[in-house]
């Protein structure tokens, strides 16, 4: 007798409005960007470091007035984004980072991802080479084909990525004062690798 009574009343119910429809959720702030694909830095420095079997990474951007005010109001969206496009783009090189951050330099109207490459550098006794692909095939760069300056203290260059005014700097233990020069041992580099031997 219950389940014959039960169907009435929700009919009753539909048919009369008494159950609403789904309402509109309330108007709420625009959702902030999730791919902040329209920024454009206007300078970029990054600088490597090897330190043991492990290569310390930062990347400076500086951004003009505009772009940093968004990157502010949104600092975690800002931070996540960057770190999983880093973290995509290493993962095609079978490369890892450990300890990623995003910090935010408002004077400097800079943001600095930084993070620990592990897996770059192999050691065996005291030779070490260290596999930077994963750091030049993205920026469009090549320790000889774009003339990285080679010195003791390792690589560097400067010049335009995508039109941005860009600094890399990949410093290398420094052995004896010996220059890393191409092709050269026991301290050098090829097109996208470097070594060293410790005495």
């Amino acid at each position: 007798m219950k389940k014959i009574f039960l169907i009435p009343v929700v009919a009753l119910f539909l048919a009369t409005g008494c159950i609403r429809p789904p309402q509109a959720p309330p108007e709420s702030t625009p959702t902030p960007p999730t791919e902040f694909t329209t920024l454009v830095e206007k300078e970029s420095i990054i600088k490597v470091e090897a330190h043991g079997i492990v290569i310390h990474y930062q990347r400076q951007s500086f951004w003009d007035e505009a772009e940093l005010t968004t990157i502010l109001q949104h600092e975690d969206d800002f931070s996540a984004n960057v770190i999983d496009r880093f973290m995509d783009d290493l993962s095609q090189y079978d490369e890892r980072a450990v300890n990623t951050s995003v910090e935010f330099n408002e004077a400097a109207k800079a943001t600095i991802l930084s993070c620990d490459i592990q897996g770059a550098i192999s050691k065996r006794d005291n030779e070490y080479y260290a596999v930077f692909p994963w750091l030049l095939r993205p920026l469009g760069l090549d320790f000889i084909d774009s003339n990285f300056r080679e010195s003791e203290k390792g690589l560097t260059w400067e010049g335009l990525v995508n039109g941005v005014p860009t600094t890399v700097t990949v410093e290398l233990p420094s052995i004896d004062d010996i220059v890393y020069k191409a092709w050269e041992h026991p301290v050098g580099h090829c097109h996208a690798h470097a070594w060293w031997e410790l005495p």
